[in-house]
């Protein structure tokens, strides 16, 4: 009766984890779909706030790829799921580095949020600018540059909580992992 108990808490627990991760692959499509379609607009200080969500998503969608591979390499699977007996389990230390690496992700997202006020601000006043522009033709250039801005700050509107949960997931499914091997001195 025990074992059928402790069966069943590891096909529920291995299922969470099979969800967490195709949560993790349907985020990180969207953000490769997200950059994808990015674009500059040409204004150095709105660029450079779309820059950096672009940077962090990269970051975070390769941190993804990263950590399934790391978990299927803990539980002695392939990437199909296959058991390999010959696949080598990453080390505690390993899974340390990882998580410096995670963190980093969490830096460069926070780089992207402290520009995105002023980027905002800066397409703000583009705007303001096209739409008071006397000059038609003047008005017309204003008007394209105005939205591609728009479009920049629109892209980090929508990327970054993306971000900000595949992060906080990453961060999360690491932390488990390095307690679960210290903890049960499964190095």
């Amino acid at each position: 009766m025990m074992m059928a108990i402790a069966m069943c808490m590891v096909c529920g627990a291995n299922a969470q984890i099979k969800e967490q991760i195709q949560q993790s692959k349907d985020r990180s499509a969207r953000l490769e779909a997200l950059c994808k379609d990015y674009k500059t607009c040409g204004n150095s200080g709105i660029d450079g706030y779309g820059n950096e969500v672009k940077k962090a998503a990269l970051l975070a969608i390769a941190n993804s790829e990263q950590l399934e591979n790391m978990y299927n390499r803990q539980i002695g699977e392939t990437e199909d799921g296959v058991t390999d007996v010959t696949i080598t389990k990453p080390t505690l230390e390993e899974w340390v580095v990882f998580s410096a690496t995670v963190a980093g992700e969490g830096a460069s997202i926070k780089a992207a949020v402290d520009k995105a006020k002023s980027a905002g601000e800066e397409a703000k006043k583009m705007a303001q600018s096209a739409s008071s522009e006397k000059n038609p033709m003047k008005a017309a250039k204003a008007v394209k540059t105005a939205k591609s801005a728009t479009a920049v700050i629109e892209f980090g509107n929508v990327a970054t909580p993306i971000l900000m949960e595949e992060s906080a997931a990453q961060v999360k499914a690491v932390q488990e992992i390095i307690e679960t091997l210290k903890s049960g001195k499964n190095l």
